[in-house]
């Protein structure tokens, strides 16, 4: 566990490969007291206590002849177990549809979507709500500037190893100060060597984060940036461990198909009901941000002398995306990969292929029910928001102010139906609608 802090030079090595019984315990004693001794840390190195010796085996004096016990009349449990959002949908990994390939990072948000030569970013997409997403890119209008066709992030690398080098870099700067400054470069340092990604130049992935950085949400949360989430207003990687009671994909598919408002309804839950789930036990999980938006009657109340109520406002869940929607030339080669891409309509094509509305609503009801046990008073009317999905290598930063109040590219920014969101909440054996 301290490799990576006491040899930051160093990628961390790969397990898999024997590592460790492939160096020898002399060289690395010596390499540890080096590093002790050179960063004078209270720390003495302790020689392993030498194994008790085995005791040979006793002969079993006892003349009974040896029997087998009861014989388990019922099948076991096999549907008891740990569940997440990941494992239930891992089935259909291999059944997107054909523009959308799945790269293999564990939480599947490094999906690409490749449009062809001369193919519209905005066009409608299979598999998506064409009149919800065809409604969300209308509210752009014609004023929105011309999005870049190449982000500061298109060059980045792809796979399960960056979209993990991204996360960790998000987790661990300060989102409410510009990244423009030696600690934010520390911390982008430290993690690209962590990944084994240290040839990675800074100056493009320190630009290309802070333009996610002052880029409004867009839609419900209308010019709030992730730059205005103040400390104490938001929290990183909240996990969870849901009790679940008897879940199967008809159960999480019925409130889509019931309550078929927003962006993802009816047609979403068809698809939904095709995976192979059949669960009880837990679900775990762990969610990239939370974070509250004050209420304008708070803020009101606030600047009246009133004070604001503790955790007073709407709570909401981001989820940090690296998946990469662009152009390939006829070679099959990348050549563009920028906000122009990041249109509504191809945003939730991927987003329906990939299951991430599940995956959304998964959050919400977890951070449903922990409001419900950690905030006084909370009424989900009131307290609960929805979520934002931040495709961080389409975002155009300060330049989407010009669309507000419309949708901005590189963000998916939905209130769900409350009722949907009860309903599911019931289904995975909560307490559902009051």
């Amino acid at each position: 566990p301290l490799f990576g802090w006491l040899f930051p030079s160093e990628p961390l090595p790969d397990l898999d490969e024997d590592w460790v019984s492939t160096t020898p315990a002399a060289s690395w004693r010596q390499r540890l007291e080096e590093q002790i001794e050179a960063r004078q840390l209270p720390i003495r190195l302790l020689d392993p206590i030498p194994p008790s010796p085995v005791r040979a085996p006793q002969h079993n004096q006892d003349p009974r002849p040896l029997a087998t016990g009861p014989v388990p009349e019922r099948s076991l449990a096999g549907r008891w177990g740990r569940s997440s959002y990941t494992s239930w949908t891992q089935a259909s990994h291999g059944q997107l549809a054909p523009e959308a390939v799945e790269a293999g990072r564990d939480t599947a948000d490094t999906a690409d979507l490749e449009l062809g030569p001369g193919s519209e970013a905005g066009t409608s997409e299979p598999g998506s709500n064409a009149a919800s997403t065809a409604g969300a890119s209308a509210a752009v209008g014609p004023q929105a500037p011309a999005w870049p066709e190449q982000g500061p992030l298109a060059p980045f690398p792809r796979g399960a190893a960056a979209g993990d080098c991204l996360h960790r870099m998000l987790e661990r700067l300060e989102l409410s100060s510009g990244f423009a400054c030696d600690e934010a470069r520390a911390v982008v340092a430290r993690e690209l060597r962590r990944a084994g990604l240290q040839d990675q130049p800074l100056e493009p992935l320190l630009a290309g984060l802070e333009q996610m950085r002052t880029t409004p949400f867009g839609g419900p949360l209308a010019g709030l940036r992730v730059a205005d989430l103040a400390p104490e207003r938001r929290l990183h990687e909240l996990n969870f461990d849901l009790s679940l009671g008897s879940v199967r994909a008809s159960d999480l598919a019925a409130p889509f198909q019931a309550h078929p408002g927003g962006l993802f309804g009816a047609d979403y839950g068809r698809r939904l009901a095709q995976l192979p789930i059949d669960s009880c036990g837990f679900l775990t999980g762990s969610i990239d941000l939370v974070f509250c938006v004050q209420s304008e009657a708070a803020a009101e109340a606030a600047g009246e002398g009133e004070g604001e109520r503790e955790g007073e406002g709407r709570w909401w869940v981001a989820d940090w995306k690296s998946n990469w929607l662009g152009q390939r030339d006829s070679q099959g080669n990348a050549v563009a990969c920028g906000p122009l891409h990041y249109g509504q309509t191809a945003m939730a094509t991927l987003m329906a292929a990939s299951h991430y509305p599940l995956q959304a609503h998964l959050y919400l009801v977890a951070l449903h029910r922990y409001l419900g046990w950690r905030l006084p008073h909370y009424d989900p009317a009131r307290h609960l928001g929805g979520y934002a999905y931040v495709f961080l290598r389409g975002t155009p930063g300060a330049s989407a102010q010009a669309v507000l109040p419309g949708a901005v590219p590189g963000m998916v920014v939905e209130q769900p139906p409350l009722a949907r969101l009860l309903a599911l909440d019931a289904a995975l054996g909560g307490r559902g609608p009051a």
